[in-house]
């Protein structure tokens, strides 16, 4: 469901669900950044997370990429005004615009459940097509924890209106792309979870 009206309000709202700075932060940590590594963003939005990264470690060289233009503005203003040299590419997950192995990193946050089944399979085997030979993804989406009974109810409420895969379906997912040493790193919250999968 691409609600495109609201996106002026995407930061907003992803601070108030508990996914602001604290949240951006928390992705960073695992990254493992030296400093100086060629990170993209597939599916950047208003581009916050990479601001936060670029603030963080002003050595790293940041891309963006998103299909919606409106979003892509507002990061492009957002990081004008804050000084900070950050590519922005207009495009699809599943056709990405870079040559093979052009990244050291790759991020995906909340944005996989956004992509349509048919097309997951692509957009991760592109993911792992930009990446250099020793390159990373790390996939951060919403995995509600179907354990207990609330976990169950908001899986299938979520289910109605996006398209979410549990967390063994898209560690599954990640090696038919072709990724190896994927492992589930922990989750965030309650329903968000983070993955890792190298190039070789």
């Amino acid at each position: 469901m691409h609600l495109t009206f609201l996106t002026p309000l995407y930061d907003i709202g992803c601070t108030l669900m508990g996914m602001g700075k604290r949240f951006r932060h928390a992705i960073i940590d695992r990254l493992g950044i030296a400093g100086t590594e060629k990170v993209l963003d597939a599916g950047c939005g208003t581009g916050a997370l990479l601001m936060t990264l670029k603030e963080r470690y002003p050595g790293v060289v940041a891309s963006g990429l998103d299909p919606d233009e409106t979003a892509l503005e507002i990061a492009k203003r957002k990081s004008k005004g804050k000084g900070l040299d950050i590519k922005w590419h207009l495009g699809f997950m599943e056709g990405m615009p870079f040559e093979d192995g052009s990244f050291d990193i790759v991020i995906s946050t909340l944005a996989f459940h956004h992509i349509n089944p048919e097309k997951k399979l692509q957009a991760l085997m592109e993911c792992r097509r930009v990446l250099r030979p020793t390159g990373r993804m790390v996939l951060v989406d919403i995995a509600p924890d179907e354990t207990g009974f609330l976990g169950r109810l908001v899986y299938r409420i979520l289910s109605m209106f996006e398209h979410l895969m549990k967390v063994d379906q898209i560690m599954a997912m990640m090696k038919e792309a072709g990724f190896s040493e994927v492992r589930n790193l922990e989750r965030y919250g309650h329903g968000v979870t983070f993955i890792e999968g190298r190039k070789v």
